[in-house]
């Protein structure tokens, strides 16, 4: 039994490097992606942001930032989604996708103030910089066993939400927010306790000395 319980251990930390390997990988590309947007939309407001300049070039930046910019939005996350304040106005719209509506508006800004691209601008940079940070936590993470053995639980805990998202019921932002849920945290710390326990239990007494003394005391 006590190599039973080392091979499930084994299997769970296989599994969440694996699962930590893998968010690596797609958090390079979504890093380098978000980091090359932020480049081009520099780019474009610095030459041609109202100066009314229409050409082959400007309208393949335009087109460019247009098209990229679902997926720039989605990689925002929660910090895509702001309280703004309508410019001249007393009205203040919730969660406003800042990323998506800014960009439409590049070759039309408002006459009067133009923080909205500025306040985008920021966000960007921010951005890159969270997810630079959560790729170095992960990559530090990926050689810790107590927390690759977190993460192979969390694999199952989290598999409902996760088909979820993939099967394109959920968005990316939405499987993020309920994975990372206190709710969950909780339920995976209750599970690996439990299994911790149950581990040195068996382990210290053996495996029929401990269903004896776990059936007592249940």
């Amino acid at each position: 039994m006590v190599w039973e319980i080392v091979g499930i251990v084994f299997v769970l930390m296989l599994i969440g490097f694996i699962k930590n390997v893998m968010r690596l990988f797609s958090l390079n590309k979504n890093i380098e992606f978000l980091a090359q947007y932020t480049k081009k939309y520099v780019e474009y407001c610095n030459n041609y942001l109202g100066k009314e300049i229409r050409s082959e070039e400007e309208n393949r930046h335009y087109i460019r930032l247009l098209s990229d910019a679902p997926k720039a939005q989605t990689l925002l996350m929660d910090a895509g989604y702001v309280d703004y304040k309508l410019a001249g106005t007393l009205s203040y719209l919730t969660n406003y996708q800042i990323l998506i509506n800014t960009v439409q508006t590049l070759r039309n800004p408002p006459s009067f103030g133009q923080e909205e691209y500025e306040m985008l601008y920021n966000i960007l940079v921010m951005q890159v910089s969270r997810l630079n940070e959560l790729h170095g936590n992960i990559r530090n993470e990926t050689l810790n066993p107590i927390i690759l053995l977190r993460e192979g639980v969390q694999f199952f805990t989290t598999l409902p939400i996760s088909l979820l998202y993939w099967t394109g019921l959920i968005k990316y932002s939405t499987q993020y927010k309920l994975s990372n849920n206190i709710v969950v945290k909780f339920f995976n710390f209750v599970i690996l306790f439990i299994g911790f326990v149950s581990a040195i239990f068996t382990i210290v007494l053996g495996w029929e000395p401990f269903k004896e003394l776990l059936k007592d005391f249940l």
